[in-house]
């Protein structure tokens, strides 16, 4: 057996258990999903079940997501890892995280507590809204970035200069 293929070996265990997991949580939120709306989300408002369902998906992105997010960074190339040690990326990754994850723990709020009141459309409206917001930070953000570290062209550039 060669070197290759006992890393490749060890590389598959390293995510069989993680796709294991992932089937099992992504099974279990559709268990509860369907057993929430068949016995429990009579008894609560559409607004509040929404809220129900955005913390579930949040609960279900943490739990699969967190182990994958590990293993992701453990098998990084040379040049991934150089990214982290570029000015500037660290804070514009954890800021990304957090507004994502202010995003979602306030649109739970807003449908749990606050939009009852409003229509169909109004909630909508700040569903839409909260999200063009998150997203129009993260842009703000990540562009003059990705601006100043044009990933792609350092590639390009090198071929040329080999010719």
């Amino acid at each position: 057996m060669s070197d290759e293929s006992f890393d490749k070996g060890s590389e598959m265990r390293g995510m069989g258990w993680r796709i294991s997991v992932s089937i099992l949580v992504g099974v279990a939120w559709l268990v509860f999903l369907l057993l929430w709306l068949i016995f429990y989300a009579k008894d609560y408002a559409w607004e509040q079940n929404v809220a129900i369902f955005l913390l579930s998906l949040l609960l279900l992105i943490g739990i699969v997501g967190t182990p994958w997010a590990y293993w992701a960074y453990n098998k990084q190339t040379a040049a991934e890892k150089e990214i982290w040690k570029q000015k500037g990326f660290l804070w514009r990754f954890s800021s990304s995280i957090i507004i994502g994850l202010v995003a979602i723990i306030f649109l739970i709020y807003w449908f749990w507590f606050l939009a009852e009141p409003y229509s169909i459309f109004q909630n909508l409206a700040i569903f839409i809204i909260t999200f063009l917001i998150a997203g129009g930070l993260m842009a703000a953000i990540w562009v003059p970035w990705g601006m100043a570290h044009p990933q792609g062209r350092h590639s390009q550039e090198d071929e040329h200069r080999k010719d």
